[in-house]
């Protein structure tokens, strides 16, 4: 019995019963910016992720694509392929590659929350936001970085150093509190 792993961007879909190699920038070089746009705090913020605005970006997806398409139809391959769904067989020239990644393509993000001890960081050392009391990011936004594979785990773990120094915090509160008699 042959289980899928399929997934489909936005806009794109296709048959349930079949799986995916999905292109990936580890180091992309646009950047993108998350602004407030008023000091009401339900108005939404301003988010340009600005990806692809850098075209060095564009044409490593693109040569990235042509290897996963490659490996697709490698014959180790045969028994498990039945067609190519997506960029689809009809393009083949790097135009229309290069016209699919601009559509397909889709982005993380990282880094919006700077964390440090400067004029520009969002959040100190030990996850707390500057001005809130109470208030902690403990996700994907304080790494400077896209790390060189999937953020799932660092973002674990950076929870649970969150979590850990919260304990932490709340063990040494209580003990202050103890009243001897």
């Amino acid at each position: 019995m042959l289980s899928s792993f399929n997934y489909y961007t936005d806009g794109f879909d296709g048959p349930s019963n079949a799986w995916t190699l999905a292109a990936g920038l580890i180091r992309p070089a646009s950047r993108g910016e998350i602004r407030l746009l008023s000091n009401d705090l339900a108005a939404p913020p301003l988010i340009d992720p600005n990806h692809l605005s850098e075209s060095t970006d564009l044409h490593r997806l693109v040569d990235v694509v042509e290897m996963c398409r490659a490996i697709g139809h490698h014959a180790a391959f045969d028994e498990w392929r039945l067609r190519e769904v997506l960029p689809g067989s009809s393009r083949k020239s790097r135009t229309s590659l290069t016209e699919f990644v601009r559509q397909a393509c889709s982005h993380g993000m990282v880094g919006t929350c700077k964390m440090g001890v400067d004029a520009m960081s969002v959040v100190d050392p030990e996850l707390r936001v500057y001005g809130i009391r109470g208030l902690r990011v403990a996700d994907a936004s304080v790494m400077p970085t896209v790390p060189s594979g999937n953020t799932q785990a660092p973002t674990i773990m950076i929870g649970e150093k969150a979590a850990a120094m919260i304990a932490a915090e709340w063990a040494d509160e209580k003990e202050s509190n103890i009243i001897l008699s």
